[in-house]
């Protein structure tokens, strides 16, 4: 302990100024929810006993099966679209490469609402099955499709995350190996699963981490289809039981889970070094025969098709169909207050991730940074666990102090940033990071105040990275259901909320307008990012 103290009272106490400060509090105040959920792992509630032993074990198992199904065939179609687009020429790839990247517009819970009645195609093979086996298999049988077609709908709209993470990791790295490859004789046909993949490995788990938080943060799509996850026990334990107890309870077991699959990836990514040969011919392409071609656009066709074509098309019948006009449901107030709050919370949290980053490296303050390090764990839960953090955090603090922010913008915002933080935190310290600290140097050499070095040096050096980070954010906020569903203001509703206000309700021709809206507010950020990144990579 002596060891400790001397040496965040070295590092941290004697070093503190004005930027030093800031980062610390913002560090501190963002990650106590998610430390306020973590210590009550082992307090015990009024209904815990009855869910212990009749709801967990259910929860737990629904919630590996969906993710790790989700991370299996996201994984397959993502990396198998990165590889064809980046190694191979077919007819239609400068347009494949755009249209791989528009299903991340679509919410999971929109690409459910779309196909609310999928099941229906199937009534005749369970009439069948329930005449000739029986009632109980034909259960069985039907509780089997719904894991398979919410497996299937979450891997064709969260794919993109693995397609993007894949492709950068080939651009940067897949030159050297593949011609060494092709020197040392290995076949076309195993150059991508005994080469390829164990090179790329990190870039493939960091986006299937990503898939897998997002699919523990959907709550609306497997309320829909049934499922009981332990995003699903933590509402009903709160809204349903009003157990806060169980609820806290609840999330403490999400937040290991999650922190069992970051431990994971960290083990799979240590040491991992990406090493960006740049050569004047980059990738060499691979010509395909007519048939080859046809079958690899079909198969990166498909993907698109069914996780954007097909809910877009059925949103937009559905809207044709109803009685929807843009004034109604309060449809523009509700765009704006989306805007408004994706828009604020999108710069404060850029804001925010760039102050500390700076901070970090221009002083090189070992304790902050691991002090800030604390600030970023925010995204690795998901949005129900955030917001039971954050009431508990208003609660401690009406203890001392009268002050409510939940049920506030203010409030909202603070939980967005909790959430989001390190969506923004990744595009701008890896930029800073290929900086290095030749420009922190300069400045302190030059005598120039660091206030300077951060608005006249850092900021327009960066505005490319921090552009994209907000851009990501704001995409984010924009579609995010569970956490703004808990703390939104009373009265307050945003296109998230409407929409599931209304499928709720049964409206599901109704609930396509906004849905649309969320669509085409996601479509502009979408295509700038793609369209940098393209940039990037050529």
């Amino acid at each position: 302990m002596k060891e400790i103290y001397k040496y965040f009272k070295n590092e941290l106490i004697f070093g503190i100024n004005i930027w030093n400060l800031l980062s610390v509090i913002c560090s501190i105040c963002i990650s106590l929810p998610i430390l306020l959920i973590i210590s009550n792992f082992y307090i015990e509630s009024e209904n815990w006993l009855h869910i212990r032993n009749n709801l967990l074990i259910e929860y737990l198992s629904t919630t590996l099966y969906l993710t790790v199904g989700v991370c299996i065939i996201s994984s397959t179609i993502g990396v198998g679209c990165a590889w064809f687009v980046t190694c191979y020429d077919f007819y239609g790839k400068k347009y494949v490469e755009w249209l791989l990247i528009l299903p991340l517009t679509i919410p999971t819970y929109i690409a459910a609402y779309s196909y609310y009645d999928i099941l229906e195609y199937f009534n005749p093979i369970l009439f069948w099955t329930r005449k000739k086996i029986g009632l109980d298999h034909t259960i069985m049988i039907e509780n089997i499709l719904i894991y398979v077609i919410i497996i299937m709908l979450f891997s064709f709209v969260l794919y993109p995350y693995i397609y993007l993470s894949t492709r950068a990791s080939l651009i940067l790295q897949g030159k050297r190996v593949i011609e060494a490859a092709n020197t040392l004789g290995v076949p076309t046909n195993k150059l991508l699963r005994k080469v390829v993949i164990p090179i790329i490995r990190p870039g493939i788990i960091a986006g299937a981490s990503l898939v897998i938080m997002e699919t523990l943060n959907d709550y609306a799509a497997v309320e829909y289809f049934g499922l009981s996850t332990l995003t699903i026990g933590i509402f009903r334990s709160w809204f349903g039981m009003f157990d806060m107890g169980s609820a806290l309870k609840l999330s403490s077991f999400l937040a290991l889970y999650v922190f069992i699959i970051l431990a994971i990836e960290k083990f799979y990514r240590k040491g991992a070094r990406y090493n960006n040969s740049q050569g004047s011919s980059g990738l060499q392409t691979i010509d395909l025969h007519k048939k080859k071609q046809v079958m690899v656009f079909v198969f990166c066709f498909i993907p698109f098709f069914f996780g954007f074509l097909i809910p877009v098309a059925r949103l937009i019948s559905w809207m044709l169909r109803s009685d929807v006009v843009v004034n109604g449901y309060n449809l523009i107030g509700t765009a704006l207050n989306t805007l408004f709050v994706s828009f604020a919370s999108s710069i404060s949290i850029v804001l925010i991730a760039s102050l500390v980053i700076f901070t970090k490296n221009y002083f090189n303050n070992d304790a902050l940074k691991k002090v800030t390090g604390l600030a970023i764990l925010g995204y690795s839960m998901p949005g129900a666990i955030i917001a039971i953090g954050v009431l508990k955090l208003n609660g401690i603090i009406n203890e001392y102090i009268p002050l409510i922010f939940i049920g506030t913008i203010g409030g909202l915002v603070f939980s967005y940033i909790v959430r989001f933080l390190a969506v923004a935190w990744q595009p701008i310290e890896s930029s800073v990071e290929k900086l290095g600290t030749n420009v922190s140097q300069a400045s302190r050499i030059l005598n120039v105040d660091s206030s300077k070095s951060f608005l006249h040096i850092y900021l327009p050096i960066l505005k490319k990275p921090i552009l994209i980070a907000c851009l990501i954010v704001f995409i984010d906020i924009s579609k995010e259901l569970p956490l703004t569903l808990i703390l939104r203001p009373f009265n307050f509703d945003t296109l998230a909320t409407l929409t599931y206000d209304l499928v709720s309700q049964a409206q599901f021709f109704q609930s396509s307008v906004p849905s649309l809206f969320i669509i085409l507010i996601s479509m502009p950020a979408i295509l700038i990012i793609n369209r940098q990144v393209i940039k990037e990579f050529k």
